[in-house]
């Protein structure tokens, strides 16, 4: 026993890699296969780690399922530049960069395909990526209205549907998204809130 009465442990520290590894193999097979193609065995041998490593981290296909979804929360929030339109830009930047690395455009491909089957996978998806990435773009657009840069009536909600829809459609229509796609979907929202 140690000085303070515990007992040391035994064992190995937790590999933190193997458990990436497995998460982004579930979101692979999940925007690949859908939900009826996932399957734990499947996400061990993507993902290059044994079954028992699976299974001792999580116990079931939907603990793990809400794991790599936590997982693809956002991870980085662009810093404010103090202009809407700059911040704007930046959102969407790193919208568009974290769903196609993630390959989050396809994942919801499937989610919607596979509705009402994935109504709960949806669900997950909507918490802990689609609403807190909505809420990103409100506060930036509240903070516009609050520093005059945008008109006081806009429809907040309406508005961030507007620029957060521009991906989905756009990528949805197979329309070019060459450099300087933000900026321009930027400036055609802000001609029609500006003040």
């Amino acid at each position: 026993m140690s000085s303070e009465g515990q007992r040391p442990r035994r064992g190995r520290a937790r590999d933190h890699s193997k458990d990436r590894a497995v998460l982004e193999a579930t979101i692979k097979l999940l925007a690949s296969d859908g939900l009826a193609g996932l399957s734990m065995d499947r996400v061990a041998a993507v993902s290059g780690v044994s079954k028992v490593t699976v299974y001792t981290r999580w116990a079931s296909k939907n603990e793990l399922i809400g794991a790599a979804l936590a997982n693809l929360q956002i991870d980085q929030v662009p810093v404010a530049t103090g202009g809407v339109r700059g911040d704007l830009v930046a959102h969407l930047r790193a919208m568009r960069r974290q769903y196609y690395e993630s390959g989050s455009m396809a994942l919801l491909g499937n989610c919607l395909a596979d509705e009402p089957g994935s109504g709960e996978l949806l669900a997950r998806i909507r918490e802990s990526t689609l609403l807190p990435r909505r809420a990103h773009f409100a506060e930036v657009l509240r903070a516009g209205v609050e520093r005059g840069e945008l008109r006081a009536d806009i429809d907040i909600e309406r508005a961030t549907s507007l620029v957060v829809g521009s991906l989905y459609a756009d990528h949805l229509a197979g329309r070019p998204m060459d450099p300087g796609w933000e900026e321009s979907v930027v400036d055609e929202l802000l001609r029609g809130l500006g003040v």
